[in-house]
């Protein structure tokens, strides 16, 4: 019981934060990674590690193995904005170009993920299923370290960015102006992002919309200045899960973390689309 409660806190921690960066780096309030597909590459390459046994490698296997899949992933909605952009003549990351580009990546990590799955013996079949819903409770000792860690490194990085996202919120002009770095300043918190995305998702699975709904609410309550938006996005973001995670002990059949979160932010998603739509098409009088 404890580890599983230290292990909600270290997940709703690390997907608050890697909601966060995304959603300053892209300057998308929609960003976050499981609608990015961040969350389902990770899951497709811990998946491919539990296949072929690498996990008994060592506990660092799992958390490699959701990095490698966080940038495939990241590298695949980078580029289809990119090439959607060049064709529309927009900006790469505007509106919903790099969510409907998500979708296509986590479309695609997920018919691999099923892919997968038809080819693994029936332990191990029903190991992944239960893992892709966000379990909590099958947690290792030596796996939560290894994900505590990594998910510490990606906070770290990213925080040690905090000027640089701020003069980045004014544009990348202005941030130019000021010195920051811009290239690199991405390069470092979209790495510490999937970083934090492989942490999660080789912990506790695939686990949704808490990085969409966290940092929205903190941002509302305490403001953008991301030396403080990091650390409290963090903060809430491991309350929010350890409460999932007590709430979903008490639900008939025992129900994951990961439903229960998918249950609370997935009307969100749908008001954040629909505030997001009447901003852009305004009524006429």
């Amino acid at each position: 019981m404890m580890v599983s409660a230290i292990a909600a806190l270290v997940v709703g921690a690390a997907l608050a934060t890697a909601g966060a960066t995304l959603q300053s780096v892209l300057r998308n309030p929609l960003a976050e990674p499981y609608m990015l597909g961040l969350v389902g590459g990770a899951s497709l390459f811990t998946a491919l590690a539990m296949h072929f046994g690498l996990e008994r490698a060592g506990a660092f296997v799992l958390p490699v193995a959701g990095f490698m899949g966080s940038v495939f992933s990241l590298s695949l909605v980078c580029g289809i904005s990119y090439v959607a952009s060049r064709r529309r003549g927009g900006a790469a990351f505007a509106g919903e170009t790099v969510i409907l580009a998500g979708f296509v990546a986590g479309s695609f990590t997920g018919s691999l993920y099923m892919l997968v799955m038809s080819f693994a013996e029936p332990a191990t079949f029903a190991r992944l299923s239960k893992w892709l819903f966000g379990d909590l409770r099958s947690v290792r000792p030596a796996a939560l370290a290894v994900a505590s860690v990594c998910a510490a490194a990606a906070f770290v990085a990213v925080y040690s960015q905090s000027r640089a996202l701020n003069a980045m919120s004014l544009g990348e002009t202005m941030a130019r102006t000021l010195g920051v770095n811009v290239r690199r300043t991405c390069l470092v918190a979209l790495g510490a992002a999937s970083l934090a995305t492989a942490a999660s998702v080789a912990l506790a699975g695939a686990i949704g919309f808490l990085g969409l709904v966290v940092p929205h609410v903190v941002r509302r309550l305490f403001g953008a200045n991301h030396r403080a938006y990091l650390p409290l996005s963090a903060i809430f973001g491991a309350l929010f899960l350890l409460a999932a995670h007590g709430v979903s002990g008490r639900l008939p059949k025992d129900l994951s973390a990961g439903v229960v979160c998918a249950l609370c932010g997935s009307p969100f998603f749908l008001y954040m689309l629909c505030l997001r739509r009447g901003a852009e098409c305004p009524r006429g009088r």
